[in-house]
């Protein structure tokens, strides 16, 4: 209830505050494209499309993101971070991120382990199926785009006898401008959750 209660409130906020931001300038700095009425943003593999007027998202190919996503998604819109700066960071390098740590681990990178240790051939599946791009770091890594303006990593190391599985997820340093460290949590669980089913 408690959850629910803060979506709610959120949302409600995060429209109210972009309804006095200019619409154009909202679709450059996210990234995104103004048209007819509606901001097309980039979503992983797919395409969101937000009223200018109510706020509302929905998928492009159907449905709608959910309640969390929704927030998310559109205080990513108000943060507009204008550009990918090509640093990575931890989520304690975000504000607030040290405070919140124990939850993000919890809802991300322990089920992403738990997930995936056994098996990371799904997990290559899983994300070259939501568009993860390989690269070199850890025994296994790949960067993703969630949004146009936010690049997301994950990486493993393989475990043996003496030494657990362990992995982790970084983000551009343009995470910082933003989202706040509640909203990266929010984003991270249900990026796992994607990486789980292999799609959005």
């Amino acid at each position: 209830m408690g959850e629910d209660r803060w979506l709610a409130g959120a949302f409600e906020k995060v429209k109210e505050a972009l309804s006095h931001r200019d619409v154009s300038t909202i679709a450059s700095g996210s990234g995104g494209a103004l048209e007819d009425g509606s901001i097309r943003l980039r979503v992983l593999n797919r395409i969101a499309l937000i009223s200018t007027e109510g706020w509302s998202v929905v998928w492009q190919d159907g449905g709608e993101p959910d309640p969390d996503m929704k927030v998310v998604l559109l205080h990513y819109l108000l943060g507009a971070p204008g550009r990918l700066d090509g640093t990575l960071i931890s989520y304690r390098d975000v504000e607030g991120g040290s405070l919140y740590y124990s939850v993000f681990h919890q809802r991300a990178i322990a089920p992403m382990v738990n997930m995936f240790e056994n098996d990371p051939a799904a997990l290559d599946r899983s994300a070259i199926a939501l568009g993860g791009a390989r690269v070199q770091r850890g025994d296994m890594s790949f960067d993703f785009l969630f949004f146009p303006f936010l690049l997301v990593n994950i990486s493993f190391w393989k475990g043996d006898e003496e030494v657990p599985t362990t992995g982790n997820i970084l983000f551009d340093a343009s995470a910082a401008r933003a989202l706040r460290a509640e909203d990266l949590a929010h984003l991270s669980g249900d990026f796992v959750r994607y990486l789980r089913r292999g799609k959005m």
